[in-house]
């Protein structure tokens, strides 16, 4: 079965040939891996040069930076290294936001607190002999009004 060629537009991200530059794609990734001493390392390793190295290998000037009027170079680049963007994140749904909320610990107090208050709203304390209910007492206070204070036309 013969195998079919891939266009240069058919290609992913960074599989372009890298031939006219000296650093792959994979090296490239490998040094932005590296931090702190282990970079510097690296960076001055008889592989890579120091940044004036890495500069030869990618054909860029140090002070100008790459020829933006060059189409040609920009789109070789772009076939060699892919685009130069992060693509962005899906957006979380509304469930799972929630789901993260609930596992802030503040959120689960004031939650077990309000359950409590709710349970608590409904409870009502066994009545003890002698004890009147808050009707009946509206009640008694009513009728031990003074007569002096109804007003009788």
């Amino acid at each position: 079965m013969p195998s079919k060629k891939k266009s240069s537009s058919e290609k992913g991200a960074g599989v372009g040939d890298t031939s006219t530059f000296g650093l792959t794609v994979d090296q490239l990734k490998s040094l932005m891996e590296l931090r702190g001493k282990d970079l510097l390392e690296k960076l001055n390793s008889s592989e890579y040069n120091g940044i004036k190295g890495i500069l030869e290998k990618l054909k860029v000037d140090g002070t100008n930076g790459l020829d933006s009027n060059n189409e040609q170079d920009l789109e070789q680049r772009r076939t060699t290294y892919g685009r130069n963007e992060i693509p962005p994140k899906p957006m979380k749904s509304f469930i799972r936001l929630c789901w993260d909320a609930l596992h802030d610990m503040l959120l689960v107090i004031l939650l077990v607190c309000a359950v409590v208050s709710i349970g608590l709203s409904f409870y009502e304390p066994p009545k003890q002999v002698g004890e009147h209910t808050e009707e009946e007492r509206k009640q008694i206070h009513f009728f031990s009004l003074p007569v002096t204070s109804l007003d009788f036309e």
